[in-house]
């Protein structure tokens, strides 16, 4: 037996649901009137499934509305048989996209199936409540059969060949509807990635053969014509120059159509942080010239902005952060912040708290719509157990989008600092040419599944306070992320960090500032704040007016390494559990040096995943190297993944 079963069909079914679903608008108040006044039919469903088959049951009872509306009667006997036979479309459709297309639904009032004339009138006599019995003959599950995909237009610009196996569709795996839906939508996908950008599905034939117990597909495919990207529109600015939206579009007139591009510009449009909606769309068709056109809409955000935010941790204590900023300060998407911060509110002495005072301005596309201007300026009070600083610094750069996933930035910057520590209290000037260089092709930035992040800095100084005249700093750190699934449910992050300072040939020749510290919430874990670092030696002597010096007493050093491994575990949508292992420290030598003690703790996470990320709460403890300054647990609370 043989029977025709067009997909194109179940996708109408879908919408003939949703449109019974929301029902007719009365034609007039008189009639929603009378609507009102018909009593509802109250009635009980239960599910019958042929052969017993527990997740045919729960797909039924997940799909029908006459389970899920239960408690809201349907006025009258046809509401009620309107709502049964909904479900028959609806169950029917559910079974097809498990793959059995065979499947037999079939819904009784009082024992007669509601597809009979006679349902409205039996239902009128049936006792209350009416019994509703949804009976499913499930059949067999159809598996892929003969596959063809052909190209239904001829031309000059012919798209490479399609094998079935390549989109999904391999013989005799199971062949569910969503299978076939999926297979199309990567051929168009594939036929864009080559530079068709008008291609389309033209028609599509899917045939049950019941004898084989197998689904016969054939797509015939419009690849349309390869055509270049053409002129690029911009609509909707306001108080934004439409040149910096323009100057961030990462492909010229003429370039060859790629969908990546298109998906490129508009995570590089959000990058601007000026627009609320922002919305890229190509042409229908090709313009004169057959190019593609690309149409911008966005909206504008509203420009000023204020914020406050709070941290805690056992071992760094609780900071408060309050900013103000402008999204659009002189009408080219410049921003604008001024940020003030007080941390480290651990004790009650005041001495012991931290303020800082930071303003930053961003200017895009000061050259090319790829260059960016940045400046900062920042006053500041420091107070960690290694050392007391009082500076202020400031820096002016220019970072360059390379590409999509990897930028570069160079810089001048001077710092001039008043540092107290085990050393005594010294003065430090500072002159340097900081440069980095970042990649980045994760897809979250607060969350990520997959990917890998990288970050190198080298900043060289010249010094003419205390110390070292030349001072060079080197740090790199590398981050990347396995998904063991699709959904990202099951994902193993690691970290590796390292740095070195370059120069000067004792750890007291660099500002205490500049030294490598670890230990706490963005290093190991468990250790107390930068105690997992060298120490200082109780025994040499000290000015006077130096900090505390015990064998205990963290000093920095001048090199660091650090790595991280978490495997984060989602146990619903918005719960997850993380364990992770930290490990790593601080060294006085110019790089790391294994024959130190490497620090390790290891701990275990709660994550609660909200639209704004993941709400970070995480439990750690000492392992390997703890000493008296370590407390025995530590927790912390922010927001955003670890690393």
């Amino acid at each position: 037996m043989r029977g025709a079963l067009l997909a194109g069909a179940a996708c109408l079914t879908f919408g003939s649901i949703q449109a019974l679903a929301q029902g007719p608008a009365p034609d007039s108040p008189a009639k929603a009137a009378a609507a009102a006044v018909v009593p509802g039919v109250p009635y009980v469903t239960s599910v019958v499934v042929d052969g017993g088959d527990s997740a045919v049951e729960k797909i039924a009872a997940e799909t029908s509305s006459l389970k899920s509306l239960e408690k809201d009667p349907p006025p009258g006997p046809p509401g009620l048989v309107g709502r049964a036979k909904l479900d028959i479309e609806r169950i029917t459709a559910a079974m097809m996209a498990t793959g059995r297309y065979g499947a037999a639904v079939d819904v009784t009032a009082a024992g007669v199936s509601v597809s009979s004339p006679s349902a409205p009138d039996v239902v009128q006599r049936a006792a209350r409540p009416v019994p509703m019995v949804i009976r499913i003959q499930p059949g067999p599950v159809f598996t892929v059969g003969r596959v063809q995909i052909l190209a239904a237009d001829r031309g000059p610009h012919r798209p490479s060949a399609i094998r079935p196996e390549e989109v999904g569709l391999k013989t005799g795996e199971p062949a569910p509807s969503g299978v076939v839906f999926a297979a199309e939508a990567r051929i168009v996908d594939r036929l864009r990635g080559e530079g068709f950008p008008f291609a389309r599905i033209a028609n599509r034939e899917a045939v049950a053969d019941h004898a084989r117990k197998q689904l016969d597909v054939t797509i015939n495919v419009a690849s349309g014509l390869r055509a270049p990207f053409g002129e690029v529109v911009v609509r909707g600015t306001r108080e934004v120059d439409p040149k910096v939206v323009r100057g961030r579009v990462p492909f010229d007139s003429g370039d060859r159509y790629d969908p990546k591009k298109v998906a490129e510009l508009r995570d590089e449009l959000a990058k601007l942080d000026v627009f609320s909606s922002i919305r890229v769309k190509e042409g229908d068709g090709p313009d004169a010239q057959g190019r593609v056109p690309v149409y911008i809409d966005v909206e504008e955000k509203k420009f000023r902005y204020v914020g406050a935010a709070a941290k805690y941790g056992t071992t760094e204590g609780a900071s408060l952060n309050a900013y103000w900023g402008h999204r659009n300060l002189f009408g080219g998407a410049e921003k604008f912040r001024i940020e003030a911060t007080t941390a480290r509110l651990i004790s009650n002495d005041p001495q012991n708290y931290e303020y800082s005072l930071k303003t930053s301005f961003e200017k895009p596309g000061i050259w090319t719509g790829f260059d960016d201007l940045l400046i900062d300026v920042e006053a500041m009070r420091e107070r960690p157990d290694a050392y007391w600083r009082d500076g202020a610094r400031a820096a002016v750069a220019v970072r360059r989008r390379i590409s999509s996933q990897f930028s570069a930035q160079v810089g001048l910057e001077v710092e001039g600092s008043s540092i107290r520590d085990t050393f005594g209290e010294r003065e430090f000037v500072l002159v340097g040419a900081p440069m980095s260089a970042t990649f980045d092709n994760t897809n979250s930035k607060l969350d990520p599944t997959e990917g890998v992040r990288a970050t190198l800095i080298a900043a060289p100084y010249f010094n003419s306070g205390k110390g070292a005249s030349s001072i060079n700093i080197f740090k790199g750190q590398v981050s990347t992320y396995w998904g063991f699934d699709d959904a990202g449910r099951y994902v193993l992050a690691g970290r590796l960090g390292a740095g070195a300072i370059v120069g000067p040939t004792a750890t007291d020749e660099v500002p205490a500032n500049r030294r490598f510290f670890a230990g706490g919430g963005g290093s190991i874990r468990g250790f107390a704040y930068q105690n997992a670092s060298p120490k200082c030696d109780s025994r040499a002597p000290r000015p006077k007016n130096a900090l505390r010096c015990d064998d205990d007493q963290p000093i920095g050093g001048r090199s660091l390494l650090e790595a991280s491994a978490e495997m984060r575990i989602k146990v619903t949508d918005t719960i997850g559990i993380v364990p992770f292992v930290d490990a790593g420290a601080a060294f006085d030598k110019a790089y790391p040096d294994f024959g130190e003690d490497i620090r390790v703790g290891a701990g275990i996470g709660l994550r609660y995943y909200t639209a704004i990320g993941p709400i970070r709460f995480d439990v750690a403890t000492p392992v390997v190297g703890k000493d008296k300054n370590d407390p025995t647990v530590a927790f912390y609370v922010s927001v955003g993944q670890a690393f």
